[in-house]
C-alpha cells in the first residue's frame, strides 16, 4: 500500500512541477544548464523558491522583492538548510542609485548564553545550539528599505508551500532518511518529517501547517509578530525548556546590521561581499593574489596542474589568515583592510613556491602578517591570552554528503549520523570527552580588554596571535554544513545575492511554532579568544554572497553552500568567469577542488585530467577524489548579465537540485 501510495505521489509531484514551470513565461533551466531572460532571473536550490521569486517579478516587484519571497519559499521547501530559525546575509546592488548594501542578519548568541553548559563533543546537535535567529528580522528590514511590495504579498508563495504542501523531491527526502536520528529527537520535530514513525518519501507532498500559521502571522504583523508575542514566547519555551537559552528581550533586541560591502578588484572587474564576521574579505584576498600570475596562459586548473597548484597554495594561505582574523567585528577589532590589501596579497603569493607544496603538512601553513597594511591598525583592543598554544585549527565543519543516483535511500534510514574522514576529513574533530573542554564564556573578574602599540605586532604577527588569540584546537563545529543560496535580477539592474543557513542539517534539530531553530552555536570557537562565544556575539561563518560588477554594472551574482569550502568555490566561479570567459553554465558543471591549511588532502572531483593528478602528487599534495558531480563541492547559483543586450543568463548547480527561471 505505501510503495503504490508513494508511486502515485511521486507522479503526481511530476506533474504538479512540470505544470508550474511550464507556467513561466521565459526560460526554464536544470541541472547546470542555461536559462535566458530579458526582464528578470532567479535562480535557487529549488524550483518552487524560483518560481516564487519570478512571481513577485512579474507582479511588478523589484529583485529585492523576489530574493526575500525566494528565501522566505526556500526555508520551506529546502527546511534542512535554512528557514525562520536560521539566519544570513545579502549584498544588494540598486542600479540607478548606483549602490551597494550588506545585510548582516546571521544568528547570534543570547544575552544569558553563559548560562548553558554546553560540551561541544556531546550537545553539538542539541537545543543548547541555538542562536538567535535573525532571518525574518533581515529579510523584513530589507523588504522595507529596498523593496517595493507588501511583505503580504511577498510572503504568498511560502504560505502557500507550507499550509498546501509540495512534492519531496529526491535531496531533501535522502536528507531527511539520513538524519532520522536527529529528526526523532524532539517529538514536535518527528510529526513533520516522520508522520507515523517513518520518514516521509520523495513524492509525497509534505505539509507544514504550524509553520503556515507562523508565516501568516509574520505577514499580518511583519517582524514583531515573529520577535514579539506568543510567537516569540513559544520559541523562548520551547528553546529553554529543551536546555537551550533565548529569552524575550534576546528576540526583541535583535538588530540588523546594514553596511557596505567589503570591496576589491580582480583584473578591472568589482567585487562587492560580505563583511566580517562573514568570508567576503578571504576571497577578495585570493583574488588579490591570482592576480599576479598570467591564469589564463597556464590553463585551467582541471587541465593544468600548475594553476591548480596555486590556487590550491593560495587557498591554504587564505584560510590561515581568514581564521586567524576574522571574527565579529563589534567585539575585536579585524583588520579587513589589511587582508584585502594588494600589497599583503602580493607578500603571501611571492611566499608560494611553485614546484613544490610548502610546506607539505597543510597544517603547518603560516598565518601571514596584514596588520601593516591596515591603515586603521594603529591601535586596537585585544584580548591578554593566558599561554600561547600550538597553531592548530580545525575549520567549517558540515553534513555534507553525496547522495548517488543509484544508491538505496533506505540504506541510510536509523544510521546515526557521523563525521566520515572519507568525505570530510579534517573537518570533523573525534568526540571524546577528554579531548574537547566543556563550554566556558568568560568571566566578569578576567582582566579588561587593553591597547597595545600596533607597531610591536607589526612586525611580529606571532605577538599579535599571543595577545589576541589561543592557537589552539578550534572550534568543533564552525557550521554552515547546509546551507542555501539564491541570486536574483530584475529589469532595472537591482541584483540581489543572498545566503542563509541553519548550520548543520536541520540545524539544531528543535522544531518550534513550526520553525525549524538552528544549530549554530558550534560555529564559535571555545578554545580560542578569535571567534570566542560572548553574549550577544555572532559568530565567524562562511557565507560569502558576492556580486561582481563590471564598469559600474552588474556582471554576475554567486554564491554557494558548503561550509568551509565556500570560499574555495567562489574562487573557482570567478576565475572560471573572469579568466576563462565561461557562462553560467559552463561555470556550475566545470569541475571543482578544494584546499585549505585545516585539512590532510586536496580535495577534487574524479573528472580533473589525469596528468593535472599526477603533477599534484609530484609536487608533494595529498589527494581525496571525490564524484564528478560532488555536493561536497556545494551548490552555486549564478546569474551573469550581458549588459549590452541587457540580458541575463542563470544556472542552478548540478550537484543540487534547483532550477533557473528567466523571464
Amino acid at each position: 500500500m505505501r510503495y503504490s501510495r508513494f508511486i502515485y505521489r511521486l507522479f503526481f509531484s511530476l506533474v504538479i512541477v512540470s505544470s508550474l514551470l511550464l507556467s513561466q513565461t521565459g526560460g526554464v533551466a536544470s541541472k547546470g544548464d542555461v536559462a535566458v531572460g530579458k526582464d528578470g532571473m532567479a535562480t535557487t536550490a529549488h524550483p518552487l523558491a524560483s518560481k516564487a521569486a519570478m512571481e513577485m517579478l512579474q507582479r511588478g516587484g523589484n529583485a529585492v522583492d523576489a530574493a526575500v519571497a525566494a528565501a522566505f519559499a526556500i526555508g520551506v521547501v529546502e527546511s534542512d538548510g535554512s528557514g525562520l530559525g536560521g539566519g544570513g546575509a545579502m549584498v544588494i546592488y540598486l542600479q540607478k542609485e548606483k549602490k551597494s548594501i550588506f545585510i548582516n542578519y546571521y544568528q547570534q548568541a543570547s544575552e544569558k548564553i553563559n548560562e548553558v553548559n554546553y560540551n561541544p563533543a556531546s550537545d553539538n546537535k542539541s537545543a543548547k545550539t541555538i542562536l538567535v535567529p535573525g532571518n525574518v528580522a533581515g529579510l523584513t528590514a530589507a523588504l522595507e528599505k529596498y523593496g517595493t511590495l507588501p511583505l503580504m504579498v511577498v510572503l504568498e508563495p511560502a504560505i502557500k508551500y507550507a499550509e498546501e504542501g509540495f512534492p519531496l523531491d529526491e535531496t531533501l527526502s535522502s536528507i531527511i532518511l539520513d538524519n532520522n536520528e536527529l529528526l526523532s529527537k524532539y517529538p514536535s520535530t518527528a510529526k513533520i518529517y516522520l508522520p507515523e514513525g517513518f520518514p516521509i518519501q520523495q513524492g509525497e507532498i509534505l505539509k507544514q501547517p504550524e509553520l503556515a500559521q507562523t508565516l501568516r502571522t509574520i505577514a499580518q504583523q511583519g517582524r514583531k509578530g515573529f520577535y514579539e508575542g506568543p510567537v516569540a514566547e513559544e520559541i523562548v519555551k520551547g528553546v529553554t525548556e529543551n536546555g537551550g537559552m533565548i529569552t524575550m528581550d534576546d528576540l526583541k533586541n535583535y538588530e540588523v546590521i546594514i553596511d557596505e560591502p567589503v570591496r576589491g578588484t580582480y583584473r578591472g572587474y568589482e567585487i562587492l561581499s560580505a563583511g566580517a564576521p562573514q568570508s567576503g574579505a578571504a576571497i577578495i584576498q585570493a583574488m588579490n593574489m591570482l592576480e599576479n600570475a598570467s591564469i589564463t596562459k597556464m590553463g585551467h586548473f582541471s587541465t593544468s596542474v600548475n594553476t591548480t597548484h596555486l590556487m590550491a597554495e593560495t587557498m591554504r594561505r587564505v584560510y590561515a589568515d581568514r581564521t586567524a582574523f576574522i571574527q565579529d567585528p563589534r567585539f575585536a577589532y579585524v583588520p579587513t583592510n589589511g587582508l584585502i590589501s594588494k600589497d599583503f596579497a602580493a607578500v603571501r603569493y611571492n611566499d608560494i613556491n611553485m614546484a613544490s607544496a610548502e610546506p607539505n603538512d597543510y597544517r603547518k601553513t603560516k598565518v601571514g602578517n596584514p596588520l601593516p597594511y591596515d591603515s586603521k591598525a594603529v591601535k586596537r583592543s585585544v584580548a591578554p591570552a593566558e599561554k600561547k598554544q600550538s597553531l592548530k585549527e580545525r575549520d567549517d565543519v558540515d553534513d555534507e554528503r553525496s547522495y548517488k543516483k543509484d544508491e538505496d535511500p533506505f540504506d541510510n534510514w536509523g544510521k546515526k549520523k557521523k563525521a566520515s574522514s572519507d568525505e570530510s576529513s579534517g573537518d570533523v574533530k573525534e568526540e571524546g570527552k577528554d579531548e574537547t573542554p566543556d563550554f566556558k564564556v568568560k568571566d566578569k573578574d578576567e582582566p579588561e580588554k587593553q591597547e597595545i602599540e600596533s607597531s610591536q605586532t607589526l612586525r611580529d604577527p606571532e605577538h599579535y596571535f599571543a595577545l589576541n588569540a589561543e592557537l589552539a584546537e578550534p572550534p568543533l563545529l564552525e557550521g554552515d554544513g547546509h546551507t542555501t543560496h539564491l541570486s536574483v535580477a530584475d529589469k532595472s539592474g537591482n541584483i540581489v545575492s543572498l545566503t542563509q543557513t541553519l548550520g548543520t542539517f536541520f540545524g539544531s534539530g528543535l522544531s518550534v511554532a513550526g520553525v525549524m531553530m538552528n544549530g549554530s552555536l558550534s560555529n564559535f570557537s571555545t578554545t580560542s579568544a578569535i571567534n570566542s562565544i560572548e553574549p550577544n556575539k555572532r559568530p565567524r561563518s562562511s557565507i560569502s554572497p558576492t556580486i561582481i560588477l563590471k564598469d559600474g554594472n552588474p556582471f554576475m551574482s554567486v554564491g554557494s553552500p558548503g561550509a568551509g569550502r565556500i570560499t574555495a568555490t567562489i574562487i573557482q566561479l570567478i576565475v572560471n568567469a573572469v579568466d576563462f570567459g565561461m557562462d553560467a553554465g559552463e561555470n556550475n558543471k566545470a569541475p571543482r577542488f578544494f584546499c585549505q591549511k585545516f585539512d590532510e588532502y586536496l580535495h577534487y572531483e574524479s573528472r580533473f585530467s589525469p596528468d593535472v593528478i599526477d603533477g599534484l602528487k609530484k609536487k608533494g599534495h595529498n589527494l581525496r577524489e571525490h564524484g564528478e558531480f560532488d555536493l561536497f563541492f556545494g551548490g552555486a547559483q549564478i546569474i551573469m548579465i550581458d549588459p549590452a543586450t541587457h540580458t541575463f543568463y542563470g544556472s542552478a548547480d548540478p550537484r543540487r537540485g534547483g532550477a533557473a527561471i528567466g523571464d
